[in-house]
C-alpha cells in the first residue's frame, strides 16, 4: 500500500466517523425537539437520568466528561423543577 492510498483510506475513515457522529447528534436534537413539543421531555428525562449517571460513572475521557456534564444538567434541572413546584 502506497502513501497516497493510506492517506486516502485514513481520510475516508475520518469522514465516515465524523458523519456518523453528526447523524447521532442530529437524531438526539430531533428527539429532544419532538419530546419538548409533545410536552413529554420531563417524563423522558426521568427515564434517561439513571442511565446517563450509570454510564458516566464507568467512562473516562471525553465520553465520561460529556456524561458527567449531562448528569449534572439533569440534576440541576430536577432541583429547579422541585423548587418551582414547591416540593
Amino acid at each position: 500500500m502506497e502513501m497516497d492510498e493510506l492517506l486516502t483510506f485514513l481520510l475516508l475513515r475520518f469522514a465516515l466517523i465524523a458523519g456518523v457522529v453528526l447523524l447521532v447528534i442530529a437524531a438526539v436534537v430531533v428527539a429532544v425537539v419532538l419530546l419538548r413539543r409533545a410536552g413529554r421531555l420531563d417524563e423522558a428525562s426521568r427515564y434517561v437520568a439513571p442511565v446517563v449517571r450509570r454510564s458516566a460513572a464507568n467512562r473516562r475521557g471525553a465520553v465520561g466528561l460529556a456524561g458527567r456534564a449531562a448528569a449534572q444538567y439533569l440534576d440541576s434541572r430536577n432541583d429547579r423543577d422541585r423548587d418551582r413546584d414547591g416540593r
